[in-house]
């Protein structure tokens, strides 16, 4: 190898690494999956689990859970994220009010989703609900 040409490879290459992640973690771009109440539900990047407990539910013929998530993406940009990642994973909408954040719910399998996003002093919060008949 000649001398220089190696260290301009490994340059490029981190600088790729370096802008392909920087994209991925600003705004909703990336995602990462968290199991809820048995459901695999993607998450934006951005968010992060709020420090109170969640919410689980066992009945006979029922389960369900409740989570949520804080941080300081726009609320149109997480409701976008689902309006376009939910669908992509098989979930049906059901239903949905954008009013200044929103809910929008999905279904599938039994299950059903309902995702929540609001603000507040410059917080965004995200709860999302995942109940339904255990498989």
């Amino acid at each position: 190898m000649l001398p220089g040409k190696g260290s301009a490879l490994l340059l490029f290459c981190l600088v790729c690494w370096f802008v392909a992640n920087a994209v991925t973690l600003t705004g909703c771009s990336g995602s990462y999956e968290e199991t809820i109440a048995g459901v695999q539900i993607p998450i934006p990047r951005g968010v992060t689990k709020s420090p109170q407990q969640g919410i689980q539910l066992a009945l006979p013929g029922f389960g369900g859970a409740q989570v949520s998530y804080e941080g300081n993406l726009e609320p149109e940009k997480i409701i976008a994220f689902y309006k376009k990642e939910m669908p992509a994973r098989g979930w049906q909408p059901a239903a949905g009010i954008i009013i200044k954040g929103g809910m929008l719910s999905y279904a599938k399998e039994g299950k059903a989703v309902v995702i929540m996003v609001g603000s507040q002093d410059g917080q965004t919060a995200l709860t999302i609900m995942v109940g339904g008949a255990p498989r």
